[in-house]
């Protein structure tokens, strides 16, 4: 088997299911789901951790973040300086939880949560007073469907 590509059998996937919706299970409820006994789960979560298909698990804490505070995202459009020139600048802003340099009419895509939309304007009028930041488009987040980043998993 090919660490850089691992092929993943049915049961593979299916906990990797489980592990998106909840990563915290414990592993006797993923046996269970998967038909398996504890220590057969326990060897292939350690086989997939292994292999970088599991990076490392982790607590979603979207859900009461979100329902006091305003996600958005925000498209930059520079003035042709490079990107890298201002990426500290724009991971200066707490506010600011990651930030994608992107193809298109705009050059980054930053998401973005803040306290309330007057944070999220604020936020927007700092950034745009940045030398370099031609203009900044405000997309705020109205309701999220999906997280599937509860487990990071690299595609096979």
């Amino acid at each position: 088997m090919d660490i850089a590509t691992p092929s993943l059998d049915g049961i593979d996937q299916k906990l990797i299911t489980l592990l998106r919706r909840d990563s915290r299970q414990p592993v006797l409820s993923l046996a269970r789901a998967v038909g398996l006994s504890r220590s057969a789960v326990q060897d292939r979560l350690a086989r997939l951790k292994r292999q970088g298909v599991i990076k490392r698990f982790t607590i979603d804490t979207t859900g009461p973040v979100e329902t006091s505070g305003a996600r958005a995202f925000f498209f930059v459009r520079t003035d042709g300086r490079p990107c890298g020139r201002l990426i500290p600048m724009v991971a200066g802003f707490p506010e600011v939880e990651s930030c994608d340099h992107v193809s298109g009419p705009m050059d980054m895509v930053l998401t973005v949560r803040a306290r309330d939309l007057a944070a999220l304007s604020a936020l927007r009028e700092r950034m745009v007073a940045i030398p370099g930041i031609a203009t900044v488009t405000v997309a705020p987040v109205l309701k999220n469907h999906l997280d599937s980043r509860t487990v990071l998993v690299e595609a096979s």
